[in-house]
């Protein structure tokens, strides 16, 4: 069954039906204010950071309830109906969702009158917009009572949740007459907390109001029988020390065939004195079509970077607009999702790869991002796991003496390298910037921190420590009491001493060359002694020296992670390069792409953790993880399987065949999936899981551009280095890269995937496949010609499956 489809254009996604499997979401947002907005309106709002300014409650398990509503009323007529289906989820005469880049457009039709509310965030303000129309299709005179309606928290929903009776003590909710509005917030109850003011409009005159939840629900009441609806006039409560609702009541009246407009204006401010002048500036028709005229321009100007055109039309999409998109939400919310409730603030790894998602997208934020990232290091070398604008870092919760997530810092010098090669400021790594726990170093001092004091963690088999986990998580007692190891740290590792290697030689710094080399060496060494297990690599040894993802375990065999970082670290040697593919392509193969390893656990081992103990397919337990995929789509091109890379591409796009039918795939068809439920769950495989939030994103998005498509960042300048089916006659490429744009078109003639015959830049042919900086603002035409290899191929490194082969 499926709900919905693409526009023409595929810039909106069109929802038919309101009872999709599960809420459907869009992300709206600019740099200060996000709203997360389901195909009903469901979904919560905050300003600055999820947790601490949350503005709006919402259940996020299950009922996709309460939302930002519009209800109509016809008292002569006794009718009440909302406009988003929810929460009466009563029959309209006709519904419709188009979620947008940066707006989404519910529209219904009842009763004889057709409206539309068209959902938004002001590009600059921490203002959410909702412009709306409502029309009399009748040839009666009607009138018609607006009320929209939204359930306030304004402040800390972590704590509200978990101390609600207290929580609601401190709340106030006013109607402030001379803004027209409700003001609503939680009085300060720490010398440090800061009060967050939200607020609640609209451009109708309004004629009574509600701030009592209790009062407009009534004792015991429900969606189902809200008193407050029923009455002739809103009850007018202002509240103190109680549950807030944000309730206006406004009255239009509409002749045969009449339209009439409105606007709807939801924020947050921390000076109250602005409530005022924000609404002043937005709280109009006019203002708010302007306002969305401008956000709609400037999320085209930045999406139309970046380009490409492929024969494949799911391709161009997700990495035009949807992919992209989504990218550009998470790197600027990546601490929240609909699906998380009250988490806040952001991951540190998860920023550091969605840095290098952006670099060629929005080289501003992910500068900023970068240097964010870099403060919240530890002088040890060591980083922390997350952090708050607001409330700073998250609290290590882990065992005593032990640290929380190894890998976090191993991600940075990913992020500066790609940095420097991305934009040639080689400035950059001079900059001195403070570590989060005192003192301050270059850029480059930091990233040789990073690799020294993994370096300088290791256990008994000379393997990095995995503390609380790597990047699987849940692998949170492998090494509890500080012995256990991780496999796939070491490859990570292995990685970064590469990369910085590459990085030294380019700066001509010889000592740091040869120490980056010699770590390599000797890392990529000890794994082939001590973590091959035969036929393939093993994920870790826990505290107890077991071996985790070995041939001599039941369960969670053959780790994926494993066998990818092994080709990404080029720490797997010819000889073993192809059991690994073969364990990836058969042993782990599903219709959506490999399992994180097979078989899934069935039950709680406290030697591995809670990875054991999710219901077996799901999350980390042999989910088919997609960003774990996206990491082998890259190391697919990197030794250039270019079919493979394609195919596993294809099945993790959310309009992939094997999930057409969204009565089965359940989320959202249109962004990338954290996972898909993998085989170990008989009931559920296929089902996806836990969008928008995912390092799937940035993943995919290089993968997409400097990988398959070839476009790639290095020191030297723009590396054009194509790996596409080989069915793939023809492609194109636009991407700006220090300080011009290069139109790349790709001509596939004999039907290659890789090898670059010929290369072309405005007419003038070149030795080699780098393309040198031109840096002259110009747009500069790149012709490009697959075959045999002509050209001196830069960086000249001999791919790993051909040494193979």
């Amino acid at each position: 069954m499926r709900f919905g489809h693409f526009s023409p254009d595929s810039k909106e996604f069109i929802i038919t039906r309101p009872d999709t499997p599960r809420p459907w979401f869009n992300y709206l947002f600019n740099d200060v204010y996000h709203c997360l907005i389901s195909q009903t309106a469901g979904g919560f709002s905050y300003f600055k950071d999820p947790k601490y300014y949350r503005i709006l409650r919402y259940d996020h398990l299950s009922s996709d309830r309460p939302g930002r509503y519009l209800f109509l009323k016809e008292p002569a007529k006794k009718r009440i109906w909302s406009l988003n289906w929810q929460p009466f989820r009563e029959k309209l005469d006709g519904w419709e969702c188009r979620h947008g880049l940066g707006y989404t457009k519910i529209s219904a039709s009842r009763h004889g009158i057709k409206g539309s509310v068209t959902y938004f965030v002001a590009k600059e303000a921490p203002v959410e917009l909702w412009l709306t129309s409502l029309k009399n299709t009748t040839g009666q005179r009607r009138e018609i009572e607006v009320y929209p309606f939204v359930e306030l928290v304004c402040g800390d929903v972590a704590l509200e949740t978990h101390y609600r009776n207290i929580l609601c003590l401190y709340n106030e909710a006013v109607f402030d007459k001379s803004a027209q509005a409700i003001v609503a917030f939680k009085h300060p109850f720490k010398d440090w907390h800061k009060t967050g003011f939200g607020f609640f409009s609209a451009s109708f005159p309004i004629e009574s109001f509600e701030c009592r939840r209790e009062s407009f629900f009534g004792p015991y009441g429900s969606f189902k029988e809200m008193g407050g609806l029923a009455a002739k006039k809103l009850g007018g409560h202002e509240v103190r020390g109680e549950d807030m609702v944000g309730v206006l009541q406004g009255k239009l009246v509409l002749k045969p065939g009449e339209t009439k407009e409105f606007v709807v204006a939801l924020g947050l401010t921390e000076s109250r004195e602005e409530v005022g002048r924000l609404l002043a500036r937005y709280r109009s028709v006019e203002a708010a079509k302007q306002e969305l005229v401008v956000s709609r321009a400037a999320w085209t100007r930045t999406l139309e970077k970046v380009w490409v055109e492929t024969p494949d039309s799911n391709f161009n999409l997700m990495t035009n607009l949807w992919g992209k998109y989504q990218l550009l939400a998470i790197t600027h919310w990546r601490g929240t999702s609909h699906y998380h409730g009250a988490e806040g603030g952001l991951g540190f790894r998860d920023t550091a790869q969605d840095v290098e998602g952006l670099l060629s997208v929005d080289i501003g934020t992910a500068r900023a991002k970068l240097e964010k990232l870099l403060f919240y290091q530890y002088k040890s070398g060591h980083a922390v796991s997350g952090f708050s604008d607001i409330e700073g870092t998250w609290e290590n919760q882990g065992v005593k003496g032990v640290i929380k997530k190894a890998d976090v810092a191993v991600w940075l010098p990913y992020s500066v390298i790609s940095y420097v090669k991305e934009t040639g400021d080689v400035g950059f790594l001079k900059k001195e910037i403070p570590f989060h726990d005192g003192d301050s170093a270059t850029v480059y001092e930091h990233i040789l921190r990073t690799v020294r004091y993994l370096w300088g963690a290791r256990g008994q088999h000379g393997l990095p420590l995995i503390g609380h986990a790597d990047w699987n998580d849940a692998y949170d007692h492998v090494g509890i009491k500080g012995k256990g190891e991780s496999v796939w740290l070491a490859m990570a590792l292995v990685r970064a001493c590469r990369q910085i290697k590459e990085l030294a030689e380019f700066l001509k710094d010889r000592p740091v060359a040869d120490e980056m080399g010699e770590k390599a060496a000797e890392l990529t060494q000890i794994v082939n002694d001590v973590g091959w297990d035969g036929q393939w690599y093993l994920a870790a040894f826990n505290d107890t020296g077991r071996k985790i993802g070995s041939k001599g375990n039941e369960e969670g065999k053959v780790p994926l992670n494993s066998q990818t970082w092994a080709i990404l670290s080029e720490v797997v040697p010819p000889d073993r390069l192809a059991s690994i593919l073969e364990k990836i392509d058969t042993y782990l193969d599903t219709p959506y792409g490999p399992a994180l390893f097979l078989p899934s656990y069935t039950g709680f081992n406290p030697g591995i953790g809670r990875v054991t103990s999710f219901s077996p397919g799901t999350k980390e337990n042999a989910a088919v993880f997609s960003h774990a995929c996206a990491f082998k789509v890259v190391a697919d091109c990197q030794i250039k399987r270019a079919e493979q890379a394609y195919e596993t591409f294809s099945r993790l796009m959310p309009m992939a065949k094997a999930k057409e039918d969204h009565s089965r795939y359940k989320v959202e068809p249109y962004v990338w999936a954290e996972y898909v439920v993998g085989p170990g769950s008989a009931d559920r495989f296929g089902e996806g899981a836990f969008t928008w939030n995912t390092g799937t994103t940035p993943w995919m998005f290089v993968a997409a551009t400097e990988w398959i498509l070839g476009a790639r960042r290095e020191f030297g300048g723009l590396l054009i280095d194509p790996c596409i089916p080989k069915h793939w006659k023809k492609a194109a490429i636009r991407r700006p890269f220090r300080g011009a744009v290069y139109e790349i078109t790709i001509r596939n003639p004999r039907g290659v995937s890789s090898g670059v015959k010929e290369i072309t830049v405005d007419g003038a042919a070149l030795d080699s496949n780098l393309i040198r900086p031109h840096q002259d603002g110009q747009v500069h035409r790149v012709e490009v010609t697959l075959g045999k290899p002509a050209l001196t191929r830069s960086p000249g490194k001999k791919p790993l499956l051909a040494a193979a082969r």
